[in-house]
């Protein structure tokens, strides 16, 4: 049976963290732009216009029922009516009328999707629905896309989907009416997914144990660089339509041409697949990138290549194959066979919800809050940094479940805490499971998510009439996941597992002698 300990050592013969590895790293890492400006940019492109009902057309009277109002009348427009007080014989009467001559905006109407749409007063609901129809996108995504990612490689779904999102994101610029626009935000959402999965567990599996934690703090930097520069692309084109916006968050995107050029297969994934042939094209790749030592580096590729094919000395043959390899399919069914990875996955699924609902609510209530919007959003993603250099210092020196705990109570401090609690579900949630089911594990994980990401956009709605209402429910999932945490296992020092067998060693010795990794007890 092939070991993690084979596969990390290849990793470790070519450096641990090699030219090759930091390459492919930093390939996957700038998606994180293409991704979080089609997650995030409904603050920009759906942002709120100041308006009141328009008055008539110039040289026209108002008019009702086909009769226009004497000049005694006086009109006032408001944001969402029309009020006219009649005034016969001393007496006055206030009618209260729709803005029958539609709405006059403070900007230019196609400043916003929303204004050049008319989503305002009876109609307001509809601003918010298509983000919430990116997140059921999302879910939809979660649930298909991480199969196909396990069965057929990181590489293929990663960039189709990253090429699909290329298309539709400047389909959406060009969105005819407002329905058009609401589907096409769904099938971001879809393939957004496809990118941001891939992403994690590729980026989780090119590193050896002792490298992973250093990932996860550039994957922290990066999200939060990403609002950074959303935010000053949005400033800069604050005047311009909402149009030429979605554009240039779109082009973020062109940099799939790169990925499709120079990207690699994941070497763990090819390994537990059987995959050798490509895996050794690959290997001689990264040893000419990195000036690794040749010999040293192929000895522990072959070393794997006996071990997982159970033939002491079988080796690689010459045309790179190996009859022996077996691999064994798996599914999400198969972690709800073993009781203890059951509960880990259902304890997982809250903290997601939980940490998607927090950090979504507070981004996208931070544009209702007074002042300039974009300094609000600059402000709350800079608040990420600390969170993610928090993060590095103590995941090392406290375990890592503990230390979920702790930026997930750190959640109730707002945006810091948020953004920290998700960067920690992406990273340690990949390590709970094996190589042939990880990325489907991760996706169930993130349809979780994707409960709480759709509740949070209506917190804009619900902050105006409970402004204590959304705080109250965040504090109160944070807390109860914070709690709940404790129940699941260190992964500290440990290395990925690559079977199912392999699970039973992220548990205690006293755990493994009350049981076998799939009869496991809750604690």
């Amino acid at each position: 049976m092939e070991t993690t300990e084979g596969v990390d050592g290849v990793l470790l013969a070519l450096g641990g963290y090699s030219r090759y590895q930091i390459f492919h790293f930093c390939l996957m890492l700038l998606c994180d732009l293409s991704a979080s400006f089609q997650l995030l940019d409904m603050v920009f492109i759906g942002k709120s216009v100041p308006h009141h009902c328009a008055a008539p057309p110039d040289g026209t009277n108002f008019t009702i029922d086909g009769i226009d109002l004497p000049p005694s009348s006086n009109i006032t427009y408001y944001q969402c009516s029309i009020g006219v007080i009649h005034t016969t014989d001393n007496n006055s009467k206030l009618q209260t009328l729709p803005c029958i001559y539609g709405m006059q905006y403070t900007e230019r109407k196609d400043v916003s999707f929303v204004s050049e749409f008319d989503l305002v007063c009876d109609r307001q609901a509809l601003s918010d629905l298509p983000q919430t129809l990116l997140i059921l996108g999302q879910a939809l995504g979660a649930l298909i896309l991480p199969y196909f990612s396990d069965r057929f490689g990181r590489k293929p779904v990663h960039v189709l989907s990253h090429s699909i999102l290329l298309v539709i994101g400047i389909s959406i610029a060009f969105s005819p009416n407002y329905l058009v626009f609401a589907i096409l935000r769904l099938l971001i959402g879809v393939v957004q997914q496809g990118i941001v999965l891939t992403y994690a567990t590729y980026a989780s599996e090119m590193f050896p144990t002792r490298y992973r934690r250093v990932i996860c703090l550039f994957g922290g930097i990066m999200l939060t660089c990403s609002s950074i520069f959303m935010t000053g692309i949005g400033y800069l084109m604050r005047f311009e339509s909402w149009r030429y916006l979605q554009l240039a968050y779109t082009a973020s995107a062109l940099h799939v041409i790169v990925q499709f050029l120079f990207m690699d297969e994941s070497f763990r994934w090819l390994m537990r697949n059987g995959k050798y042939q490509l895996a050794l094209k690959n290997i001689k790749k990264a040893i000419r990138m990195s000036k690794a030592d040749r010999e040293l580096v192929l000895e522990a590729f072959n070393k794997v290549v006996e071990e997982s094919t159970d033939i002491p000395g079988h080796g690689l043959r010459e045309n790179g194959d190996s009859s022996g390899a077996k691999t064994k399919r798996l599914s999400l069914l198969d972690i709800f066979k073993r009781k203890r990875l059951a509960l880990n996955t259902f304890i997982i699924w809250f903290m997601w919800c939980t940490a998607a609902m927090t950090f979504f609510g507070l981004f996208f209530t931070s544009t209702s809050l007074s002042g300039d919007p974009h300094l609000n959003v600059f402000l709350n993603a800079l608040m990420g940094l600390p969170t993610a250099i928090i993060f590095w210092g103590i995941i090392d020196r406290v375990a890592g479940h503990t230390t979920s705990a702790f930026i997930t109570t750190f959640s109730l401090l707002g945006i810091i805490g948020a953004e920290g609690a998700f960067s920690v579900c992406f990273f340690y949630t990949p390590e709970l499971y094996p190589t042939n089911v990880r990325n489907v594990a991760l996706g169930s994980a993130s349809v979780a998510a994707r409960t709480g990401g759709m509740i949070a956009p209506f917190s804009r709605l619900m902050i105006k009439h409970i402004p204590w209402g959304p705080g109250a429910i965040f504090s109160i999932f944070c807390l109860v996941s914070a709690f709940l945490v404790i129940w699941l296992p260190e992964t500290r020092e440990k290395q990925l597992p690559q079977t199912m067998a392999d699970l039973k060693l992220l548990y205690p010795k006293r755990e493994r002698k009350a049981a076998k990794v799939g009869e496991l007890k809750p604690l």
